[in-house]
């Protein structure tokens, strides 16, 4: 089937529905027979296959690519550039949950990484260091599974992050209430009930964008004036 280069990378192009099989199970049970073998490392070619890496636990207690957790903890160890590489693979597959084409020099340049291809090239690097974190898994040369949602940092990772954002992941975890953070979430809450979700919906989509479950709990209340 040829391969149909996006105009933009904001419109990614569908494909065929992916082996689940494949991006289903990551890179500890794959076999050799469905693709050649390929490393996180292998050259990137211009049009990439991007389809889920998806995971029940990950669905249930991880954090979208587009959170406020991400944004504020993840970020520190994946760096900028893969950071927003990911949230452009969120929203794609969010679009296109049977995969989708992307031509990386366009959403290279799109993202500011510059359109080269070449192994040194940022857009090159924030692949690998997606991979390198287990955000994303190259199933062949030219396909590669993203992780629809990313765990919680483990006690190892926080302890890589500045202090200040060490205290601020243990107040997380605690499910102590940020204000800053509660009156994002309040906001978000009352767009959420505009559009007609229920309270318990509301809390849900709260926790799965990032926010703490204590403030997704007041801040959906909030929104309905409890």
């Amino acid at each position: 089937m040829p391969i149909t280069t996006p105009t933009a990378p904001v419109a990614p192009t569908r494909i065929p529905e992916p082996r689940a099989s494949v991006a289903d199970r990551g890179p500890t049970d794959r076999s050799p027979a469905l693709d050649p073998p390929v490393t996180a490392s292998t050259a990137l070619p211009p049009v990439l296959e991007i389809v889920a890496w998806t995971d029940p636990s990950f669905e249930l207690n991880g954090h979208d690519p587009r959170s406020a957790y991400v944004e504020r903890y993840w970020l520190g160890l994946l760096g900028p550039s893969t950071t927003w590489m990911l949230r452009r693979f969120a929203r794609g597959l969010e679009e296109c949950p049977g995969g989708f084409r992307i031509d990386l020099v366009e959403t290279g340049r799109a993202l500011g990484l510059g359109e080269s291809m070449a192994r040194s090239s940022t857009t090159h690097r924030s692949v690998l260091r997606a991979c390198q974190f287990g955000a994303a898994y190259r199933v062949s040369q030219q396909r590669l599974a993203v992780r629809t949602h990313l765990p919680t940092l483990t006690r190892r990772q926080v302890a890589r992050l500045p202090e200040a954002l060490q205290r601020s992941h243990e107040s997380w975890a605690r499910g102590a209430v940020d204000p800053e953070e509660l009156r994002r979430a309040s906001a978000a809450a009352s767009g959420l009930r505009s559009v007609g979700e229920a309270l318990g919906q509301v809390e849900d989509q709260l926790r799965r964008w990032g926010y703490a479950p204590a403030v997704a709990r007041e801040a959906a209340k909030l929104a309905y004036g409890w």
